[in-house]
């Protein structure tokens, strides 16, 4: 058994109900449409430190803080992330987001600038973003140059809220990882929330995958071998030990590792548990596996959506019957025809034919089957979505949503 494995084994976790969560967000300053610059967002970090058990500093410059529930984070373009701790419970998520993003309100909006919610930068363009002084990013900026035209609007220009789940073993898994990649469009198209990109208004209902798959192909986009039928945690882990890892991080130090695959740099740094995050941290797949399955495919939304889409993917893959339904239809796909179905979306958007049906049909489906995993309090969550299918509009359209 390689140690990849090993981890993903020790990552199983029976009867598990519960999500994490992490947002990312622009804060855009009134007037210019500019992202915050590094100075001030320290000086953002800096403020709210006292409240905080952890502070994280690289090469002398504050990057992080922690506390039981929530860790926040920067971005390349200084996007802030939240991350909030695996819990069961909606309501919890809704307390955890509101209590720490109550004191950033009050300093942004104090000096001039607003929290915008968006898949893409709205205001201008990605080029004139200064990157903020990380290692991990200079080295990662570099790279993209050489794998694709986009790598540097992936970094500075976009905005995600990625929700994770448990599996009870690895048959549970390749079950749910298969669901989460033949639904990715589905959940992509539901939270697209990019109207306006650099300045412009954007028909790109997919931006955010765009940009992606134009990033480093080999390591974005859909795991090749995720709807294989014999697709499993080795697979997997063969993947990623066989890819460039373009950045070393010990825990200590960080490196450049260039053309160096995983399996390679391993040699040096071995396979503790903090390189291991490091090394699965290195791939950027629509569904990513660490010790839990990261599902990477929704826009940056208004908490009141984060927290709809959070009930959508609680009530589906908690739910039995669900998983069975969906990985089923997962089976019976292939990546190509995936790759089809997002040509024919954006041709067609609503009465696209995907999916064996319209795609208003398909996630009228999704929403119902949903509905049937949660409880009464958390269907209640659902309604947003509800509405917005049955009205075939995108959450851009709800007037005001998208300004904090």
């Amino acid at each position: 058994m390689t140690p990849l494995i090993e981890y993903f084994q020790k990552g199983a976790s029976k009867d598990s109900r519960a999500l994490g969560v992490e947002i990312e967000h622009f804060v855009l300053n009134e007037t210019t449409g500019k992202p915050m610059p590094y100075d001030e967002i320290a000086q953002l970090l800096e403020f709210l430190e006292p409240i905080y058990d952890k502070a994280y500093y690289e090469e002398g410059r504050l990057i992080a803080l922690e506390s039981k529930t929530t860790l926040i984070t920067l971005e390349p373009g200084c996007q802030l992330e939240l991350s909030f701790r695996y819990t069961p419970s909606l309501d919890q998520i809704r307390d955890w987001y509101e209590e720490a993003m109550e004191p950033i309100f009050a300093f942004v909006n104090e000096r001039g600038y607003r929290i915008a919610y968006s898949g893409g930068l709205p205001t201008i363009p990605v080029a004139d973003v200064p990157r903020i002084l990380k290692k991990r990013y200079e080295l990662m900026e570099k790279w993209f140059e050489t794998t694709g035209t986009r790598g540097r609007e992936m970094m500075k220009g976009t905005a995600a809220v990625h929700v994770s789940i448990d599996y009870g073993d690895e048959a549970d898994f390749v079950k749910k990882y298969a669901m989460a990649n033949y639904l990715h469009l589905m959940l992509s198209f539901l939270t697209s929330n990019t109207p306006m990109y650099e300045g412009k208004p954007n028909a790109d209902v997919f931006l955010r995958d765009s940009i992606w798959e134009h990033t480093d192909s080999r390591r974005s986009g859909y795991m090749p071998k995720a709807l294989d039928a014999d697709f499993g945690f080795a697979a997997y882990a063969n993947w990623v030990e066989q890819m460039p890892l373009v950045v070393m991080n010990d825990g200590v130090r960080i490196t450049d590792a260039g053309q160096r695959t995983c399996m390679q740099v391993a040699e040096t740094y071995g396979w503790n548990e903090t390189v291991i995050a490091h090394y699965l941290s290195m791939v950027f797949p629509f569904v990513r596996l660490k010790r839990f399955i990261e599902i990477r495919s929704a826009d940056c939304m208004p908490l009141a959506w984060t927290l709809s889409y959070c009930a959508l993917i609680k009530g589906l893959f908690y739910d039995k019957d669900n998983v069975v339904f969906y990985s089923g239809k997962a089976s019976a796909c292939t990546i190509d025809t995936l790759h089809a179905y997002k040509r024919c979306i954006e041709r067609d958007q609503w009465d696209a034919k995907v999916y064996g049906d319209t795609l208003a049909g398909a996630l009228g489906t999704l929403l119902e089957r949903a509905a049937r995993g949660l409880d009464a309090k958390e269907r209640a969550y659902l309604t947003r979505f509800e509405r917005l299918v049955a009205e075939r509009r995108h959450i851009f359209e709800e007037s005001g949503e998208n300004d904090g």
